[in-house]
């Protein structure tokens, strides 16, 4: 990726911070900024407080949770083999929280059906999207490392190549199954100052961290922007290129039906991630969604153009279809923020609650106070500071107990 595209993305991210609104794209191929029909926080939108059912329906979700506009048909095969009726178009996120958890969602859309036959193409499951890995990329605290997006073993998470680095911050990584249901959908943090991660002390499963996800067929949207007849891969940065509402415009095979649209829908509990509804209001997250086949992303929202950058090229195994199925991404866009625009974050160590210092105020954590209690182990430093859960300045068993509530959700916050 070119230097000058990264320091106009830093200089990108300041207008928005200065902004009463936040900046979309302009058009300038040269320069590689993205066209108006993309936009990462529209409006310096950071989601909304709300409960979410997620019961594998959209109807929790509405659009003023928007937190990042992409667009349809932007993607590998619209360029070079579109006969594989590639569903992994993600168009829209969204962002929620309450008390206790945080909500993402997703919308992906399958537009193909308006010059394919419906349903059709070997990479999707009767018009849907397959068993391939979808990657929620968060950053929760700036201070924290970085990931790789590699095991401790130097290999990938999931044991695929993966060509997928991000050079912004990203310290939580949830790997899911486009299918729910298939797979171990786990969550993972580095493990050493090198970002790389593990099954171990790194890896929470979906089930263990009471996360839950879920997938509801349709589409929210009230317009589906993309696309049509596109020769060209800067056409993303072009307005002026043939747009169309795929909610309305009716191709050679028809008008595009939303029931090949896929809404998916995540719970993920502040504790898993080590911090509270006042953490998330005062400091924001960052949230990116990246579809692959598990080689490489074909696709992200918030949107990057590195998912175009090798379009035309050959894929190694069916030169008829992209080399983007294969080559190496490095995202270097922002991620969408929730919660807050970007506050200045706590020091390292600061987590109430954390005795271990691991980023996770978990069970480990009372169990740990209790440990020191006993004198099986000794807290010191900030892990002493951490430990004093109720702030009343003593670490003692009411501490532990307080953790214990906190992870049951018996209490809405510590300190």
């Amino acid at each position: 990726m070119k230097k000058t595209r990264k320091y106009l993305s830093v200089l990108l991210a300041a207008l928005m911070l200065s902004s009463s609104t936040a900046a979309v794209m302009s058009v300038d191929a040269s320069t590689g900024q993205l066209c108006s029909k993309y936009a990462t926080n529209p409006d310096n939108k950071v989601g909304k407080q709300k409960t979410i059912t997620i019961d594998g329906s959209f109807s929790d979700w509405s659009e003023d949770m928007l937190i990042a506009q992409g667009a349809a048909w932007d993607v590998a095969n619209n360029y070079k083999g579109g006969h594989e009726n590639c569903v992994l178009d993600t168009y829209s996120l969204y962002g929620a929280w309450d008390d206790s958890n945080l909500y993402v969602a997703w919308q992906m859309v399958n537009t193909t059906d308006t010059w394919a036959r419906e349903g059709d193409g070997p990479l999707s499951d009767g018009g849907r999207v397959l068993d391939v890995p979808l990657i929620l990329a968060l950053s929760i605290d700036p201070n924290s490392v970085s990931m790789s997006n590699r095991n401790t073993d130097g290999n990938s998470i999931w044991g695929q190549k993966m060509g997928v680095k991000f050079e912004q911050h990203v310290d939580r990584l949830l790997y899911m199954s486009g299918k729910p249901g298939l797979g171990e959908p786990s969550m993972f943090k580095a493990v050493d100052d090198k970002g790389n991660t593990n099954y171990s002390n790194g890896c929470v499963g979906f089930g263990k961290g009471g996360i839950e996800y879920k997938m509801a067929e349709g589409n929210i949207c009230s317009h589906i922007w993309g696309l049509n007849g596109s020769s060209n891969t800067s056409d993303v940065y072009s307005d002026s290129a043939n747009w169309v509402d795929y909610k309305t415009f009716r191709g050679s095979s028809g008008t595009h039906n939303t029931k090949y649209d896929s809404f998916y829908e995540i719970k993920i509990p502040l504790s898993t991630l080590g911090i509270d509804k006042s953490y998330l209001e005062t400091y924001g997250i960052g949230a990116m969604l990246v579809a692959t086949r598990g080689e490489s992303g074909l696709d992200c929202i918030p949107y990057d153009d590195t998912m175009l950058d090798n379009a035309k090229g050959s894929y190694s195994i069916d030169p008829s279809t992209s080399k983007e199925k294969e080559d190496d991404d490095v995202i270097t866009s922002e991620l969408a923020r929730i919660g807050n625009m970007g506050g200045t974050a706590p020091a390292p160590g600061t987590l109430v609650g954390d005795a271990n210092n691991d980023g996770v105020v978990d069970v480990i954590d009372a169990t740990t106070i209790q440990k020191h209690l006993v004198k099986l182990v000794k807290l010191e430093g900030k892990g002493l500071a951490n430990a004093d859960a109720n702030k009343d300045g003593t670490v003692d068993i009411q501490d532990a107990t307080l953790i214990q509530k906190y992870i049951a959700r018996l209490v809405k916050s510590l300190g």
